[in-house]
């Protein structure tokens, strides 16, 4: 990152800098937020298979047991792969409390997925 130091003997030009600079970083800020969406999206739509994916596998037919196991840890990579996007992208926003709660809700996401597939996978093995 290139850091730019303006130095002004103006006071309104330097007031007018200062402006600027907090205009971008809330821009910035909004942007890494709307970047954050969508891969929390994902986390959320990659958990909401999981009810689907239980109820297949109390009722399938044998033949297809891979094919549910494969699902399953398909669903479980994609949530995986989108809440290490998250936390990437998290560590670049300012606003703690926001941070704090997004942070809180993927690690949410993820563990309700690892348990999901941790049990599935062992039903489907009995």
């Amino acid at each position: 990152r290139i850091i730019s130091l303006r130095v002004s003997t103006h006071p309104t030009k330097l007031q007018t800098d200062e402006e600027e600079s907090a205009r971008k970083q809330e821009a910035l800020e909004e942007a890494l937020l709307t970047i954050i969406h969508v891969p929390m999206k994902i986390m959320e739509l990659g958990c909401s298979c999981w009810a689907p994916i239980e109820d297949l596998s109390g009722n399938y037919n044998t033949s297809l047991k891979s094919d549910l196991q494969v699902a399953i840890k398909c669903v479980e990579s994609g949530i995986w792969g989108a809440y290490k996007n998250v936390m990437i992208n998290l560590d670049d926003v300012k606003n703690d409390q926001t941070k704090q709660e997004i942070a809180a809700k993927a690690r949410k996401l993820l563990e309700t997925s690892e348990t999901m597939s941790s049990r599935l996978l062992a039903a489907l093995e009995k």
